[in-house]
């Protein structure tokens, strides 16, 4: 087998999504704090729910590349891989956004990835395409999802 590597989703988006992140945990304690009106305990409150909000609605965005083997992706740091037995369905609603559903675990069971290109609504993401080309080894049972399938 080759190295063969379709990209999935976009490190820029990613990563401006990551420091949009920093900025809001670094913003809501001086946003909390700064409201004299509020006990500490509601301006505890509230840091730790937009701390909660934040954290959670980040675990699903990742980026990285389709292979022959699975989907490698970072989520954070570290590179991570699920092989395609792994993976119960890819769902996508535009061509710039593709959701892979692991079969595995209770938590963080989606990998969200999104790219800013732009290409024709009716038509499947690069990455599903190659994938109903190539049939990789693992890869049956796999359930498609989303327009122009």
């Amino acid at each position: 087998m080759g190295a063969f590597r379709i990209p999935v989703g976009s490190i820029w988006f990613w990563l401006i999504w990551r420091l949009v992140t920093l900025f809001i945990l670094f913003l809501a304690p001086f946003v909390a704090f700064g409201q004299p009106q509020f006990s500490v305990v509601v301006r505890l409150i509230f840091v730790g729910t937009i701390y909660a909000v934040i954290i959670v609605s980040n675990e699903e965005f990742a980026y990285g590349y389709a292979g022959e083997d699975g989907i490698h992706y970072r989520r954070y740091f570290l590179l991570r891989f699920s092989a395609w037995g792994e993976i119960r369905s890819i769902r996508w609603s535009r061509p710039n956004q593709v959701s892979f559903i692991l079969r595995n675990g209770f938590f963080r069971r989606t990998v969200y990835m999104q790219t800013s290109a732009g290409q024709s609504s009716a038509e499947p993401p690069e990455v599903v395409r190659w994938f109903l080309l190539a049939k990789p080894d693992g890869a049956d049972g796999i359930l498609l999802e989303g327009p122009g399938i």
